[in-house]
């Protein structure tokens, strides 16, 4: 019986979660070359995809990936259920099905072992006990559920398994019954996506202004930006506000914040995954300060192993150690590298809002795409070029948004409950989209970041 009470939060080694935290360079760097070469070896000799793919693997070098194609998403989703199994080692079928939202048609697909699953909870433990999390506190579970959606179902087994008080709302439930049960527990911490925790926090402080506190609100999916921080330290008196986990479906956990990481700034998880930050231009790794996109070839899938995925978010290497004490390496997000917009909780892409376009009369390929902030809250804009009359310019633009709109559920339902401002429809004359003035190129998609 001692066993069934021993807890994530109790397995923490003091100050950090565990040793790997605090382990000198050298080690570090030994144990991770260590575990790149028996996963190279493991895939190489279970997934016959890989074998010449990786038959250029620089074992001993100083980048031993740097020959090996990358793996984009794309071709990730050619070798996943359901359309083939070709990296599912020993064509196993007692696996996890999960998808992405946010994107139109069928969305994508990964799997993961039960076992794999279960191995989230480190990572998971390691991020929360950084940012403060203990068995005191009372959790209000606010991650997506259901539609085959993955991270409800992840952090609601590590928070059972934390030791604290669990809260399994999800995002569907209705922020008069959260408050409810809020105040009734007296709930002083709340986590979930960012967009959901958002609308949720202020659908509650709308509702009875200053009665409601929470010591800690964790994020993930999306940052809360400063002006978003300040509002809810004003208003409910949260001390911690950060993010434990930083990573994606297709791979693992790639990083995590401590309560001394600014926002976008993350520890690495380099003994899940094999960290890189290349320029695509060049291909050459960064060096601390120099931006590039991340790659990663996580450890731990080994149901589907993945070798050097474009994650498609671009980073830096900081060069100073990060001051908590932890001698894992310290990178800051710096935004997506591909034309897609993460507005709320859904994932937009260009060529999406292309298709659209296409179906209303009159409208050009001229087509731009911004993210910005008001209030808070994230809105859409969408800049076309037409040749028609400016009397026809609402009437088009309504058209274009409604057919926005009509395949986008995560979207309007975001729109509805208030988490997300309107989509924005600007219709312009031909040549009025701001161009870059040295190539004359349209700029697709911008993420302004935008505070007002």
């Amino acid at each position: 019986m001692e066993n069934l009470k021993k807890t994530l939060y109790d397995a923490n080694v003091g100050k950090f979660y565990d040793e790997w935290e605090s382990k000198a360079s050298d080690e570090r760097e030994s144990i991770i070359s260590r575990k790149l070469d028996e996963h190279i070896e493991f895939t190489m000799k279970n997934v016959p995809f890989y074998r010449d793919r990786l038959s250029s693997y620089g074992k001993n070098g100083k980048y031993p990936l740097s020959s090996i194609p990358v793996l984009n998403s794309s071709k990730l989703r050619e070798l996943l259920p359901p359309q083939s199994a070709d990296i599912v080692v020993g064509n196993q079928k007692d696996y996890n099905v999960f998808q992405s939202g946010g994107t139109t048609g069928f969305p994508k697909t990964t799997i993961f072992s039960h076992e794999e699953l279960e191995g989230l909870n480190l990572p998971n433990a390691r991020g929360f006990f950084a940012l403060g999390l203990n068995k005191d506190d009372r959790v209000a579970n606010m991650f997506a559920v259901g539609g085959l959606y993955m991270t409800f179902l992840h952090i609601n087994r590590m928070l059972q398994q934390y030791g604290c008080m669990n809260f399994p709302f999800s995002n569907h439930s209705q922020i008069g019954f959260v408050k409810t049960v809020v105040e009734k527990f007296n709930i002083n911490c709340i986590t979930g996506i960012t967009s959901v925790v958002l609308n949720a926090l202020r659908g509650m402080a709308k509702a009875e202004p200053g009665r409601i506190r929470f010591d800690k609100v964790f994020y993930g999916g999306e940052h809360i930006y400063e002006a978003d921080k300040k509002e809810i330290k004003k208003t409910f008196g949260a001390k911690i506000i950060a993010a434990p986990g930083y990573g994606t479906i297709d791979s693992w956990y790639i990083g995590y914040q401590c309560a001394h990481c600014d926002t976008g700034v993350f520890h690495a998880h380099d003994d899940q995954c094999y960290i890189e930050i290349v320029n695509e231009e060049t291909g050459k790794h960064c060096e601390a300060g120099e931006e590039g996109l991340i790659y990663v070839t996580p450890f731990t899938r080994r149901l589907t192993p993945i070798i050097r995925y474009r994650v498609g978010d671009r980073a830096i290497w900081l060069k100073e150690k990060c001051s908590c004490g932890r001698t894992t390496p310290v990178f800051k997000l710096l935004g997506r590298s591909d034309d897609t917009l993460r507005i709320g909780f859904d994932s937009i892409d260009y060529d999406y809002m292309q298709k659209a376009v296409g179906k209303i009369g009159r409208l050009s390929s001229s087509v731009q795409m911004e993210k910005i902030r008001e209030s808070g809250r994230d809105r859409l804009i969408i800049r076309v070029e037409t040749d028609a009359p400016e009397v026809e310019y609402s009437q088009i633009a309504k058209n274009l948004e409604d057919e926005i709109m009509k395949n986008r559920d995560t979207l309007r339902e975001s729109v509805l409950n208030g988490a997300v401002l309107p989509v924005k429809i600007e219709i312009l004359k031909h040549g009025d989209i701001a161009r870059n003035p040295r190539t004359g190129k349209l700029t697709r998609t911008i993420d302004s970041l935008k505070s007002v």
